[in-house]
């Protein structure tokens, strides 16, 4: 199994196997890619772009993906997924940063939602195609990720990473993703499962395991939250929580693990806080056999840091 920190700065932590900086998250804002880093690069979800282009955003019949439309579970503005600028202009930064970098790990790769994207030029590309709406979707998706998978690995020569959301059954109706397309497209999956707790982590054990069996031999990473940009510590998992989620995750088959926190800083301080957690990870030792035992060992190696 290996271990990586997820953040917004791009500074190295000590005691993981790799870290992930966050390049353009869905803000849209863009910083240089790090050579001994790898980069996490958001697409559709763009909210620079749509500011600049708010002709740009996905459409439907019950609205528009702006992050305040509550019909549908959007954080952040999303940019129709077959917006011919938006995808080229995205291949050529995609592979300028893989070459500058370890590689390539995506979020936001597909259509906003379900009912989306019902724009003049969708319902063309839709009607010309001759296939049903989700089949339609299912093949604009799946032909993107092949140009950009293309970029990265055969011509760049990098890890590529695609990041899905956590829904392992309707990810193809909402979304237009089909994991069986996808597989031979990426070298490994990233899930993330953010959440400001893990008071059950019996419900994140379940969706890994239901993961596991759609990726089949393709490795499955899983993102966890610590703490973001503005958030408030009293508001977020506890050291408790993440421990105990992780070792359940690493029993139930999941191959990477990854931590998000907004600065280094504060990915020590979860670091430490996991050390002075000795009699839950004592407790732990009898959860995970020897999958669990590899997020405690991490736990462990962590010791000698401070």
């Amino acid at each position: 199994m290996k271990f990586g920190t997820y953040m917004f700065e791009a500074k190295k932590v000590p005691g993981f196997d790799y870290d992930l900086f966050r390049v353009k998250p869905e803000v849209g804002r863009r910083m240089p890619p790090k050579a001994d880093m790898h980069s996490n690069i958001a697409i559709f979800g763009d909210n620079v772009t749509a500011r600049v282009h708010p002709d740009w955003i996905s459409q439907s019949d019950l609205g528009p993906a702006w992050r305040t439309n509550d019909n549908f579970n959007v954080r952040w503005e999303v940019l129709c997924a077959t917006q011919p600028e938006h995808r080229a202009e995205q291949l050529d930064y995609i592979e300028d940063v893989a070459r500058k970098s370890q590689g390539i790990w995506l979020n936001s790769i597909h259509f906003a939602e379900h009912g989306h994207c019902t724009c003049p030029r969708c319902k063309d590309l839709w009607k010309k195609s001759g296939l049903s709406w989700y089949e339609w979707r299912r093949k604009e998706v799946t032909e993107y990720m092949a140009q950009v998978s293309d970029r990265v690995r055969n011509r760049a020569k990098k890890k590529f990473v695609i990041g899905v959301l956590p829904d392992p059954v309707t990810n193809y109706e909402r979304f237009g993703v089909n994991f069986d397309d996808l597989a031979p497209l990426t070298d490994e999956f990233l899930v993330v499962m953010f959440n400001k707790n893990y008071a059950t982590p019996w419900y994140n054990e379940m969706l890994t395991r239901n993961f596991k069996k759609l990726f089949k031999d393709v490795p499955l990473n899983i993102a966890l939250y610590v703490i973001g940009p503005g958030d408030d510590p009293k508001e977020t998992p506890t050291p408790l929580e993440l421990l105990t989620v992780s070792v359940r995750m690493a029993r139930a088959g999941v191959d990477g693990l990854l931590y998000l926190t907004d600065k280094a800083a504060q990915m020590q301080e979860f670091q430490k806080a996991a050390i002075a957690q000795k009699d839950v990870r004592e407790r732990l030792v009898s959860y995970g056999g020897k999958q669990g035992q590899e997020v405690l060992d991490l736990v462990t190696s962590w010791e000698k840091l401070f």
